[in-house]
């Protein structure tokens, strides 16, 4: 974290974030867009510690608070799209459009991603309990 102003701003890296997430990782997705967000993803984290803190308040700074939601929100954005490079497949609230159908056999199970430390995000899966519906594709 920078005390100077001359380090990109926070709200720009926010913003750069954001629109990565809506081009590559929203409900229309494919490998290549995942990745791509990944790198950039990646990016961002490195720059994000060397972000510019222009707010010099002691007892309330708004530009530390955004510095460290950044954080937390490049660690949640990592892990989404890490989660989304595993589900090859289409379903739900996305659309994986290099694989446009269903697997409930492959698939059918809870993806449970954390992160362990600076390393990349650890994927494991959990079972899916059917208590009552089976899955079944939606029809509009």
């Amino acid at each position: 974290m920078r005390r100077e102003s001359d380090g990109r701003r926070i709200a720009a890296i926010k913003q750069e974030l954001g629109a990565t997430m809506n081009e590559y990782v929203a409900v229309f997705r494919d490998a290549d867009g995942l990745a791509k967000a990944h790198e950039i993803i990646l990016r961002l984290k490195e720059e994000a510690p060397n972000a510019a803190i222009d707010d010099r308040g002691s007892v309330f700074n708004q530009d530390v608070i955004a510095w460290i939601e950044l954080g937390y929100m490049l660690d949640v954005a990592e892990t989404t799209v890490a989660a989304a490079e595993e589900r090859k497949e289409s379903r739900g609230a996305h659309t994986r459009t290099d694989f446009p159908g269903r697997n409930d056999g492959e698939w059918l199970k809870h993806i449970d991603v954390s992160m362990n430390g600076s390393d990349a995000p650890l994927v494991t899966y959990s079972p899916v309990t059917i208590t009552r519906w089976e899955p079944e594709e939606r029809t509009y």
